[in-house]
């Protein structure tokens, strides 16, 4: 279970970086691969995970990163 949450962990720092010509941080792209990879891990995780709830805060994070890129 550790070994899930230091990818998960590293992503969510690395994603918190903002760039220098916004105050809005950079949004890491995934390859349609890697998404579907991810999808399938994620259905694998039992329910009520507490992964999976941070996987889904995360999403949050990144159409509010989209939102906040629209407006430069």
């Amino acid at each position: 279970m550790l070994a899930m949450l230091r990818p998960l962990t590293a992503i969510a720092l690395l994603t918190g970086c903002a760039t220098a010509i916004s105050d809005c941080p950079r949004l890491v792209s995934y390859s349609l691969v890697e998404q579907q990879q991810a999808a399938d891990e994620l259905a694998a995780l039992p329910t009520g995970s507490v992964v999976a709830k941070m996987v889904a805060d995360y999403g949050v994070v990144r159409s509010e990163i989209r939102e906040c890129r629209r407006g430069l």
